[in-house]
């Protein structure tokens, strides 16, 4: 009798231990498919079902336990939606979370808390949060070196992260020896010709150029061109990057004619490969403005006009026909119509500069002033030297209230 009763309890166990399984099985099954059904959501753009399913997901996840790393990788998921919708404070609290889960399960070196941490760091370098953001990328490097050594590819990928939330803060000189470790690195390993290796040498060209050292940048932004054109041909995104970096600093150093040469190869590598995938990528705005602006230092009036009518349809079609981010190129193409006495047009280009500003920043903003200068230069090339004198005023005196500020 007693071994019947053992048995009977015996099998009882097993009978609770199978329930269990099964509901385990059951709510793993459930946790899946919102997990799927949020995916599918999210590819096909259709937010709202995509974060109620993320959503549900967590509160499926929470039933496995609070360590599982099925609901460390649900927050994970849900915490970048939040950040990819600006919505910082919910995303801040579910990726600490899931480094918190990531740590007691996997360890607080293990390359998952990395990923995590770079993740929250990026976010709060978008939030303008960077005395948060540096000791999560120091960090997350710090458990890459443990874990690879120092010469695996994602140290170098973390040494760059932290080099270019550096060059954010215009903090040159601590970028300078992370891209130069990046540049070591992928020579050692990769070989003085590989495409990574010229990325390096532009990008420490570019640092360069910004701390003003024109004389050095120079020969590693052609020799990173050459490696580029090399490995690609011509007609590839990294040859122009390249193109129009060097481009740049000719302009700087004044010398115009060479700059004009390699911004015109820089717009045709556009052209031939952003623009017949779309005519109007903004990225072809930028170097129509950039060549623009060159042609008009030459006195290339005429030559820029096309470039800045072009430049701003693109612009007009990205951001709409109301934006201030529109005012450098109506005031450039005002100034090119202005050079050719062509005053009504550049007139009414300035005044409708002069509106989107003024209703998107306000009367008394300071950007409002160059506009009003340039205004004014109009109406006194037409003989209107009262009204260009009162608009020269009201320049100043934003530009002096800015001062007192």
């Amino acid at each position: 009798m007693k071994r019947i009763i053992r048995l009977l309890g015996a099998i009882t166990c097993l009978l609770v231990l199978a329930a269990a399984a099964l509901a385990q099985q059951g709510r793993e099954e459930v946790w899946k498919k919102q997990m799927e059904f949020a995916s599918e959501a999210l590819r096909d753009n259709r937010a709202n079902e995509a974060v109620l399913a993320l959503q549900a997901a967590v509160g499926e996840a929470e039933k496995f336990g609070p360590q599982d790393p099925r609901l460390a990788s649900t927050l994970f998921i849900l915490g970048k939606y939040y950040f990819s919708q600006n919505q910082f404070l919910e995303a801040s609290t579910l990726l600490k979370r899931c480094i918190a889960i990531r740590e007691a399960n996997l360890g607080v070196n293990h390359p998952e808390v990395a990923n995590t941490i770079d993740t929250l760091a990026a976010m709060y370098i978008n939030e303008a949060r960077g005395t948060e953001a540096e000791p999560l990328l120091k960090r997350s490097l710090d458990i890459r070196e443990t874990t690879y050594g120092l010469e695996h590819p994602d140290v170098d990928a973390s040494i760059n992260r932290l080099a270019g939330f550096y060059d954010i803060q215009g903090r040159y000189a601590d970028v300078e020896p992370l891209l130069k470790r990046s540049l070591a690195m992928r020579e050692k390993a990769l070989g003085p010709d590989h495409p990574a290796v010229a990325a390096a040498l532009n990008n420490l060209g570019v640092l360069y150029h910004k701390q003003g050292k024109l004389a050095e940048a120079e020969p590693l932004m052609k020799r990173a061109w050459t490696l580029r054109e090399k490995a690609f041909g011509l007609q590839h995104p990294d040859v122009d990057s390249s193109v129009s970096s060097l481009a740049s600093l000719y302009r700087d150093q004044g010398n115009y004619e060479q700059a004009e040469k390699l911004f015109m190869l820089a717009m045709s590598i556009r052209d031939n490969t952003l623009g017949k995938k779309n005519p109007m990528d903004p990225m072809l705005a930028a170097g129509l403005r950039e060549l623009a602006e060159v042609r008009i230092v030459l006195g290339k009036f005429v030559e820029s006009q096309p470039l800045l009518e072009r430049s701003l349809l693109i612009e007009e079609n990205f951001v709409g026909k109301e934006s201030p981010l529109l005012a450098v190129t109506l005031i450039n193409l005002a100034r090119v119509h202005l050079n050719q006495q062509h005053y009504s047009v550049a007139e009414q280009l300035l005044k409708r500069t002069l509106a989107i500003q003024e209703k998107s920043l306000g009367a008394e903003h300071v950007s409002l002033a160059p506009t009003l200068t340039t205004l004014a230069e109009v109406l006194r090339q037409s003989g209107r030297a009262a009204e260009a004198e009162s608009l020269d005023t009201r320049a100043q005196e934003l530009r002096a209230k800015q001062s007192a500020m």
